[in-house]
């Protein structure tokens, strides 16, 4: 397996959580977890295969070009110099709370998404809509979340065994 670029923000959450619950599913020589904060555009080129971590938060907070906003900063590097991903993998993983905000349950995920995709990406690592509560996902296609959906708020005790099925998914995908 090549190595496996693991990029996540916001820092110090549930998206931090999950991104290492996520690395401790692989040896420490395959994956480098890093926030968005110590990374550029060309980063990416680094790994064939790439997992992005998200919240889901206000669209004030994806829209705003401000200095706090690390994925509008990401994606605005990517954008200005045109980058080609070559069809590297990507697989996303997205946190929200279904019940507190059931219009807009891992939206994130599908703003993360609708950035990369324009980058030639090879998307793996779709995730089931089973076991869910809500109303409207922006990051739901086919019945499918574009990654793995995570519930801190209301599914903790779910997250390891839907970690452990995610990895397995992705597993035989990664180069």
């Amino acid at each position: 397996m090549k190595k496996i670029g693991l990029f996540y923000w916001p820092l110090k959450g549930n998206v931090e959580k999950v991104a290492l619950a996520i690395k401790s599913r692989f040896k420490d020589e395959d994956i480098d977890v890093v926030d968005l904060s110590k990374i550029h555009a060309k980063h990416l080129f680094y790994y064939d295969n790439i997992i992005l971590g998200s919240s889901t938060v206000g669209a004030d907070h994806w829209e705003d070009a401000t200095e706090d906003n690390k994925w509008y900063k990401l994606f605005h590097e990517m954008d200005e110099d045109k980058v080609d991903l070559m069809e590297k993998n990507f697989a996303l993983y997205g946190l929200g709370d279904q019940i507190a905000y059931p219009n807009n349950f891992v939206d994130g995920m599908e703003r993360v998404y609708s950035h990369i995709s324009k980058h030639n990406i090879k998307l793996i690592g779709e995730w089931d809509n089973e076991g869910y509560t809500f109303n409207h996902s922006e990051a739901l296609h086919n019945n499918k979340f574009r990654g793995l959906a995570i519930d801190l708020d209301n599914q903790e005790d779910s997250m390891n065994e839907k970690i452990d099925r995610w990895v397995e998914i992705l597993k035989p995908l990664l180069k």
